[in-house]
């Protein structure tokens, strides 16, 4: 299939973004790597009237990597992290699942987070790392939401019509710590997958939606440890669901196992 038509805005700043979809409210939708948003347009199931492009906005890109505060701002390419540095061993961990690296020379920070596939290993590096995200409108200013609020279900995140993600925050993920995924080939879209850093332990491909597992969590506060009683806890705290890719006993079963790893791995 081909895309419908599809008027197109380039503005220059972040106040000529913001003003545009003040302006448009749900008839726009921002563009900025295109790696999720496009795919949805060449197949009709997503069709604005406007698409505003975000790629010549300068404020909207770059990242603070140094001291105990990360802060990537959301036009960050992901090529460009892992070119990074002083991108911590969590990050790189994890970015070396997303897609290929074509996928990650145009793939944005920000395009996966307000995309918020459940699969997706960004939204569940923000619930993980207990990060914050600033989204800006022309009319209201700014806000700052925690990434459990900011996460509302598949492909839904807090984010109103006129409002553009602008960075996401967070501690420094230094120390141990365990992330793992299975895809059927490398490049794909998670199964299932898990991180585990500082006690905080979070699956996602699972559900809806990235999660944590509050429970699996207070066994390890309690002095639990990795073996067949943490698998037990988490197969039964997954929430998990069929689709055409797996069953959702397979996601238990394997994520259980995958929390074990991450865990492990964290110790």
């Amino acid at each position: 299939m081909k895309p419908a038509p599809v008027a197109y805005r380039r503005p220059e700043s972040l106040d000529e973004a913001l003003a545009d979809l003040a302006e448009l409210g749900d008839r726009a939708r921002p563009l900025a790597g295109g790696q999720s948003l496009v795919p949805l347009l060449a197949l009709r199931l997503a069709q604005p009237e406007v698409l505003v492009g975000l790629e010549r906005v300068a404020e909207l890109r770059g990242a603070d990597l140094d001291g105990d505060r990360l802060e990537i701002r959301a036009m960050t390419r992901e090529a460009e992290l892992e070119r990074s540095a002083a991108l911590p061993p969590l990050l790189g961990a994890a970015l070396g699942h997303v897609g290929h690296f074509q996928i990650r020379s145009r793939g944005t920070v920000g395009g996966s987070l307000a995309h918020m596939d459940p699969a997706a290993e960004w939204p569940a590096l923000a619930l993980l790392l207990d990060a914050t995200l600033t989204v800006a409108s022309a009319r209201r200013g700014r806000r700052r939401l925690p990434a459990a609020s900011f996460i509302l279900g598949p492909l839904t995140t807090a984010l109103e019509p006129d409002e553009l993600l602008e960075a996401v925050t967070m501690a420094r993920p230094d120390g141990r710590f365990g992330f793992a995924e299975v895809e059927r080939r490398s490049g794909d879209f998670a199964l299932v997958g898990a991180g585990c850093h500082r006690g905080r332990v979070v699956v996602f491909a699972a559900g809806p939606r990235p999660q944590r597992l509050p429970g699996v969590e207070a066994f390890l506060r309690d002095g639990g440890a990795p073996g067949p009683e943490l698998q037990r806890r988490a197969h039964a705290e997954i929430e998990a669901r069929d689709d055409l890719h797996a069953s959702a006993a397979y996601r238990r079963q394997v994520g259980a196992r995958l929390v074990d790893q991450v865990v492990a791995a964290a110790s």
